[in-house]
């Protein structure tokens, strides 16, 4: 019984993980198109500093979603083996390696939200 509810937990948290990120990639992508918008009507120094950072960052913050895609991608078809083969040790794989993605999405979503609350004290 106790494995049937850590595989529905894990199923449900992972699942919702993804969609977050996929929100997160979009509003990436929005912030991307509001810096190429608003980029060619400046050209002073620190302005281009600016740019670039968040340029930079954007790029970075793209590669962290494709890794934890691909995480929760492993995860996902761990959690499928621990359907079909319950197992202890499976259980507690899928259960330890739950734990660090769960600190890992969570990590990102703050920084994320970080970044955009930057790019927008940037853009007023």
């Amino acid at each position: 019984m106790a494995t049937t509810e850590v595989k529905v937990s894990h199923d449900l948290e992972y699942k919702h993980w993804l969609n977050e990120i996929e929100f997160y990639n979009l509003e990436l992508a929005n912030m991307q198109d509001q810096l190429a918008d608003f980029t060619p009507t400046f050209y002073k120094k620190y302005f281009a500093q600016n740019v670039i950072h968040f340029q930079n960052q954007f790029v970075y913050q793209r590669e962290v979603i494709e890794i934890l895609k691909h995480d929760l991608k492993q995860h996902e078809n761990n959690i499928k083996k621990l359907k079909a083969y319950p197992t202890p040790k499976l259980r507690d794989q899928v259960s330890l390696m739950h734990l660090r993605l769960r600190d890992h999405v969570a990590i990102f979503f703050d920084l994320f939200l970080e970044l955009k609350r930057d790019f927008s004290d940037f853009l007023a």
